[in-house]
């Protein structure tokens, strides 16, 4: 990930108001205000979300212009939801400056007695918080949160564990690798639907690409399509079972989506990692290799898909793949240009500092919303 650094707020508002003046009453080159039909071409280059927030805070029609849409924080930098020093509380950082950027977030507090039970799901800037703890009527409460709006969801108490969260609009849809069943609800909903697919067959990976929602179905990681009705998961299988030779040669198999495009990551080698991508080609109905991803840049969670961020976007290197692993702080940076792989410990104030502590990260993504 690039450690681009974009102009401030006071900067850019600077420049814009010089370059739309047209007679010396409107021109204030140190003047930090500027016209509001600027207000697009402004936001569009702020990578910081201490500068977009500074930006919005400056009056109320700015306020007003600058929600935290996608089209407003298009040019945000990818940050990693962070357990801050040995409470329960989050932050979000800014991984490459090493920085927790300093505005108005709706910090998250979890349990710190059982905190390593919690699970995060991300993508975009939502968050699925599953706390799997049991009470003692086996509760297992999952609420959504938007971190940057603030906005929180409470979904009825799950009835599962689970490994994966799917968010579409309203729909959220979970699962558990290796069963045959998935739930889904949408918000606002008293009840989890649970859909059973066909016996012998198990969910392994699920995402929902244009709408639809596809899947890897054990025991041959057979590509289908999921329709979810009432309390059956019907499975349309794609292509033909993956051969014995694949299986053999493969794992961690994790579906994802590049502009509209259904990607399957695969693990060739664990020591050193290597991945590889094939793409799904609808007219041939098989999976081909492919060594770009067209400038894109891939982003998981523990293997589970995160989002995607495309080829403009100012700071995230082109062609990589971005993972968080398991509970040791740590992130990675695959590029699939040269296969090479970098490993960052995420390192910041506030930081936990004993071996012990529970650091599991997330990826939120500004830009996707």
């Amino acid at each position: 990930m690039g450690t681009n650094i974009s102009p401030s707020a006071t900067t850019l508002a600077s420049t814009a108001s010089s370059s739309s003046s047209t007679n010396d009453a409107e021109t204030t080159s140190s003047s930090p205000y500027f016209l509001p039909e600027l207000i697009p071409s402004i936001s569009s280059r702020l990578t910081s979300l201490r500068d977009f927030f500074a930006l919005r805070a400056a009056c109320r029609t700015y306020r007003a212009l600058l929600t935290p849409s996608p089209d407003n924080l298009a040019a945000q930098d990818p940050l990693l939801l962070v357990p801050l020093n040995t409470s329960a509380s989050k932050a979000l950082l800014h991984a490459p400056l090493r920085q927790i950027p300093h505005f108005s977030f709706p910090r998250i507090h979890l349990d710190r007695h059982h905190q390593y039970l919690i699970r995060l799901h991300t993508f975009g800037c939502r968050i699925a918080i599953h706390d799997p703890y049991n009470t003692a009527d086996g509760r297992r409460q999952l609420s959504i949160c938007h971190l940057l709006t603030g906005e929180r969801a409470r979904l009825p108490d799950h009835p599962k564990n689970i490994d994966g969260v799917i968010f579409s609009g309203d729909l959220v849809i979970t699962f558990k690798e290796f069963r045959p069943a998935l739930y889904y609800c949408r918000i606002g909903d008293v009840h989890w639907r649970e859909a059973l697919c066909d016996q012998g067959n198990l969910f392994f990976s699920l995402v929902l690409v244009k709408g639809t929602l596809y899947g890897l179905i054990y025991p041959n990681y057979r590509l289908a399509v999921i329709d979810l009705h009432n309390d059956s998961a019907h499975l349309s299988f794609l292509g033909d079972e993956l051969t014995s030779q694949f299986l053999q040669d493969y794992s961690l198999f994790s579906l994802a989506e590049c502009r509209g495009e259904l990607l399957l990551v695969v693990a060739v080698e664990h020591y050193p990692l290597v991945y590889h991508v094939f793409q799904w080609q609808s007219r041939e109905t098989e999976w081909s290799r492919i060594t770009s991803i067209g400038g894109c840049s891939l982003f998981f969670h523990r293997h589970q898909f995160a989002g995607c961020l495309g080829p403009d976007h100012p700071t995230a290197r082109r062609d990589c793949m971005y993972f968080t692993w398991s509970t040791t702080g740590q992130w990675g940076e695959y590029c699939l240009l040269d296969g090479s792989l970098q490993k960052h410990v995420a390192d910041y104030p506030g930081r936990a500092e004993r071996k012990e502590d529970y650091l599991l990260l997330a990826w939120v993504l500004p830009s996707i919303g």
